[in-house]
């Protein structure tokens, strides 16, 4: 009985911490458009995100600070994951949409040969691995080749949701319940033994030392390249009631920030150890984050976009 009186007492008190987070503010941005912003990253020292609506229309932002250029139907199905790197950037979306981008060519469109909701996306100089699924049933992970094209295929009984790169070859990958890893620039893939969770995020601030996300509340560390996990925190039994974490990012080696539905953001000082929970002053499900020139940026649902000088 006295087991049970404290369970139900640290339950109460986790949840009570998660409803009084201290309120955070941003500065609002105006992006001139009203469709979801999935995906923000860093590209020839300014900011490129994509978003849009699933069936109807894709968007592109690009800018930083308050200057930001929108092209708000940029194509016809919405664009979910972006990655970019000294080179060029990648982008793909519903239907097997794919995008990349150079500064000189511009945004260059290719339909890929699996018509699936591609996830996200990752680049290295050397391989581009895409992930995709819908609807907590079958994924697969993608290697595209320099023309463009899937040359390899690897089908999941889960839906895969976001990959990350941690050298030119080294690749890790997650989903329901599923977290893969790839030493072969993404041609094969081991399955790493950790359930729990829909893991819905992944970053990797080094070859070494990474973090996963899951939409229940986990948190999860690497220090190995992704070969073994340590968690930090477990799925929350309360998440139907909860903000729910979209999307995990690095700022340095020991500074990590969260964002979430309804504003959340929690934010790490000690490389995720112990975490401190915020919440945005907005009520917008928040997508993604980025850091450029010491401003964080987060976009959201209904083209929400802000600023904050860290």
């Amino acid at each position: 009985m006295i087991r049970l009186f404290i369970s139900l007492l640290m339950i109460t008190i986790l949840y009570a911490c998660g409803k009084d987070a201290k309120e955070i503010q941003f500065t609002e941005i105006n992006t001139n458009t009203t469709q979801d912003i999935s995906s923000i990253d860093i590209y020839n020292n300014q900011l490129i995100a994509v978003g849009g609506e699933v069936f109807q229309l894709g968007v592109v932002l690009s800018g930083k600070d308050l200057n930001w250029v929108t092209q708000d139907s940029f194509t016809n199905k919405r664009l979910f994951g972006l990655d970019c790197n000294d080179d060029h950037c990648a982008a793909v979306g519903h239907d097997g949409y794919y995008y990349t981008y150079t500064e000189n060519d511009g945004w260059t469109f290719t339909r890929l040969s699996d018509w699936d909701f591609q996830r996200a996306v990752s680049i290295t100089n050397n391989h581009t691995v895409s992930i995709s699924g819908k609807s907590f049933g079958q994924g697969h992970i993608y290697h595209i080749n320099p023309i463009h094209q899937i040359d390899t295929t690897l089908r999941v009984n889960a839906q895969m949701q976001d990959v990350a790169s941690l050298d030119d070859n080294t690749f890790v990958a997650v989903g329901y319940g599923t977290v893969l890893r790839s030493n072969d620039g993404g041609y094969n893939w081991t399955h790493i033994d950790q359930e729990g969770d829909f893991y819905y995020s992944i970053d990797f601030v080094d070859d070494q030392h990474g973090i996963i996300v899951g939409l229940s509340g986990s948190i999860l560390l690497t220090n190995d390249s992704g070969k073994n996990w340590k968690t930090i925190k477990k799925p929350s039994s309360l998440s139907s009631s909860r903000a729910q974490f979209l999307s995990v990012k690095y700022i340095n080696a020991t500074s990590i920030y969260i964002v979430g539905d309804e504003g959340l953001l929690w934010h790490s000082n000690d490389a995720g150890q112990t975490w401190i929970s915020y919440k945005v002053n907005t009520d917008h499900n928040l997508n993604d984050l980025s850091e450029l020139d010491g401003k964080l940026y987060i976009v959201g649902d209904d083209g929400y976009m802000a600023l904050r000088e860290l």
